[in-house]
């Protein structure tokens, strides 16, 4: 059965009402109506927040509250909506969780996540356990702009508290050894190719030395 011309128009204007008028480009705190302009504002935030998220990481249970968190304070300096889940659905080469079962999707993913981190034994199993959850994160893809980023800051912070009691540990994610094209070049056939995403993540997996550790228990 088809969308009612109702139906329609509500979406639209549910869709129509993250930009501005006329353009493709989100509303932003800082008025920019440039798309261009705006994607470089947001590389440029999102990377101060991000590095000051490595030196004070988030606080939190590894919940979707804690995933909020953390996507509110990379973006809250651009965008309104910072923290909120989106109220529109969303697709790429597939579409992704319907909106309004984000937060259920979303609370039963993390909770099966939780319960997982009791079978990581080895580096290749959190390899795999971070490949399988980022995939699902993805794919449920709660906020309307920044999910990338969001969910893997918010796996970076999980790995650097829980891998503190795993028998390998402690270890840490590093981004820079991670391409993420490659994992967004066969996310969308992640149960075809997930051996490829699975690489990626054992790349990114790094030792903390006894040095660090050290400093890092300064910190606290």
């Amino acid at each position: 059965m088809g969308l009612t011309p109702e139906k329609r128009k509500e979406l639209l204007s549910a869709w129509e009402s993250y930009f501005y008028p006329g353009t493709q480009t989100l509303i932003n705190k800082y008025g920019i109506t440039d798309a261009e302009e705006l994607k470089n504002k947001e590389a440029e935030i999102s990377f101060e927040k991000l590095v000051e998220l490595y030196e004070n990481p988030i606080v939190g249970d590894f919940d979707s509250e804690h995933l909020r968190n953390i996507h509110y304070y990379i973006f809250s300096d651009l965008y309104e909506w910072a923290g909120e889940y989106r109220y529109v659905d969303m697709q790429k080469q597939t579409g992704f969780t319907k909106w309004e079962n984000i937060h259920e999707y979303l609370s039963n993913e993390l909770k099966l996540m939780h319960e997982e981190l009791k079978n990581i034994h080895s580096i290749h199993d959190l390899a795999i356990f971070l490949s399988t959850y980022y995939v699902q994160l993805m794919a449920i893809h709660p906020f309307r702009e920044g999910n990338g980023r969001s969910c893997r800051e918010f796996l970076r912070e999980l790995v650097e508290e829980k891998s503190k009691e795993m028998p390998f540990g402690p270890v840490e994610l590093d981004w820079t050894k991670f391409n993420g094209d490659v994992v967004l070049d066969n996310i969308q056939l992640a149960l075809a190719f997930r051996s490829a995403i699975d690489n990626e993540f054992l790349k990114a997996i790094v030792k903390v030395t006894p040095e660090e550790t050290l400093n890092s228990n300064k910190k606290l």
